[in-house]
């Protein structure tokens, strides 16, 4: 009976020490595969030099999250084998090194309790991390010789000579679609499908564990799609009509990333909206002051006859896709040179692809 009872003991002690994990164990490299996401990877990340002989203090900009993992080892160590440490805003120092041991750190963000940003590192006592910059000025652009065929192109600026382009259907969740790697910063896509819209995003590769973030989406539209763009707007009681309607998605508004949506009817008549690409759907903003207007409006009639937009005005993005936009606002404007010379722009709202 002893013996038995002895055996049912070490049975539950073994149990109970599979449940017990310690925050320093090594990490099992089967959840290092990098899963793009949202949530932003930390910057100026630095390692100090050795305090007392065996402990470090590290720093980065807080500002990509409220929680991340350190994982360091031994220098040329492979994530996945290191030691592993949970961070928060407060955490600064990690203790039990050895003096003169050559050691790496690297960094991440914990999005959530599955989701991580991209590793940055690795960064050895006493330096800071690289800077990865992401492509800029990126575009896709269909043949018009062979509509199976667009050619990705950006800019870079740094010591990137790698670069990742990733497409799809448009709207695709990124991880999902087509990846090419190349080593210019230009590269072609082939067996597009005619009449369907995609996708593309680029990435720079810094090192075999650091990227920059994604640029994109780049949309590239189908061809033969009939139109579906819609914009309407009530000018003193006088419907906005007969339009052209023009889309720019890689606008500027106050050194903001904006798209800028434009329609013209046959006289010439034009709405001009500005609105900013961090504006969150279904909240409703206001334009209370230029420098930070979160959006812009301007009317014209006839271009180039400006009129000033009032303060009286607001708009609200009720839909937002990869491939479409969708609000509705309203505004005031005045005609500078005939002060009493209003127009009230009512009931106006777009429905418009964004290529």
């Amino acid at each position: 009976m002893k013996n038995t009872n002895k055996l049912i003991l070490l049975f539950f002690l073994l149990f109970a020490m599979s449940f017990i994990s310690c925050e320093n164990e090594p990490v099992d490299p089967d959840f290092l595969v990098e899963v793009p996401s949202a949530c932003d990877k930390p910057t100026l990340f630095t390692v100090s030099s050795f305090i007392n002989g065996n402990s470090v203090r590290i720093d980065w900009d807080k500002t990509s999250g409220e929680a991340w993992e350190i994982q360091y080892g031994i220098a040329g160590f492979e994530l996945g084998t290191g030691t592993s440490v949970n961070f928060t805003i407060s955490s600064n120092t990690i203790g039990g090194l050895v003096e003169g041991t050559a050691y790496e750190f690297y960094i991440r963000t914990k999005c959530s309790d599955n989701t991580y940003s991209a590793w940055v590192g690795p960064v050895a006592p006493g330096s800071i991390s690289s800077e990865c910059n992401s492509p800029t000025e990126v575009t896709a652009v269909r043949s018009q010789d062979d509509t199976s065929v667009a050619t990705v192109a950006w800019l870079y600026d740094g010591t990137e000579s790698t670069w990742q382009v990733e497409y799809g259907a448009a709207g695709f969740t990124i991880g999902t679609g087509i990846s090419l790697f190349t080593y210019s910063p230009t590269t072609t896509v082939n067996n597009l499908i005619e009449n369907v819209s995609y996708d593309f995003y680029v990435r720079s590769n810094c090192g075999a564990t650091q990227s920059s973030d994604w640029v994109g989406p780049i949309n590239i539209a189908a061809i033969g799609a009939p139109s579906t763009d819609d914009f309407y707007a009530l000018i003193n009681g006088f419907e906005f009509v007969d339009l052209t309607i023009n889309v720019n998605p890689n606008a500027l508004h106050n050194g903001v990333s904006s798209i800028n949506i434009i329609a013209s009817n046959i006289n010439d008549d034009q709405i001009d909206i500005n609105i900013d690409n961090d504006v969150v759907i279904g909240t409703e903003y206001f334009n209370t002051d230029p420098l930070t207007d979160k959006f812009r409006f301007i009317y014209f009639e006839p271009v180039p006859n400006e009129f000033q937009t009032d303060t009286n005005g607001s708009i609200t993005i009720t839909e937002r896709t990869a491939t479409r936009i969708k609000g509705k606002f309203y505004f005031n404007a005045i005609n500078p040179n005939q002060p009493l010379e209003l127009r009230n722009i009512t009931e106006g709202t777009f429905d418009v692809a964004i290529p």
